[in-house]
């Protein structure tokens, strides 16, 4: 759970994010499967390509911040995206990792605006939704178990 000192820090980034959230996202899949290429088969290689996959998380991280203080208001965005990663075997070990390219690829865009407040808020709004998207993708692997 954010502090609200912390959910007013995250929330404040959106100007930031909407102007340079694709440059952040192309960043960071290039960095991501760059140097974690075991990764490439989770993702679709002409969505990568045509940057539909960047523009869809920088989509969905300005959704997330506008909804930081109402996440049901995510519901089914969560689930689509949880059927999604399940699809596409993602496992909870894989979050740290994506988190740490994630903050990477903000610190490089955004420079001198990402302080270490603003770097432990955004840590925190991460941590949050990987929470969240761990415990969904949890229930539908085990609704599903021949996808495990």
């Amino acid at each position: 759970m954010l502090s609200p000192r912390q959910l007013e820090i995250v929330k404040s980034t959106m100007p930031a994010l909407a102007q340079h959230g694709e440059e952040i996202t192309r960043i960071f899949y290039a960095n991501l499967l760059g140097e974690n290429p075991q990764l490439m088969s989770q993702f679709n290689v002409d969505d990568q390509k045509s940057g539909e996959q960047p523009k869809r998380l920088a989509q969905s991280i300005l959704a997330y911040v506008a909804n930081l203080d109402r996440l049901e208001n995510l519901g089914p965005a969560v689930e689509k995206i949880a059927h999604r990663h399940v699809q596409t075997h993602v496992t909870p070990e894989q979050y740290p990792l994506v988190g740490q390219y994630l903050l990477q690829a903000m610190k490089i865009v955004l420079g001198d605006a990402i302080t270490p407040e603003v770097l432990e808020a955004w840590t925190a709004a991460y941590q949050q939704l990987a929470d969240v998207m761990i415990a969904r993708e949890k229930e539908i692997y085990a609704e599903k178990p021949a996808l495990a």
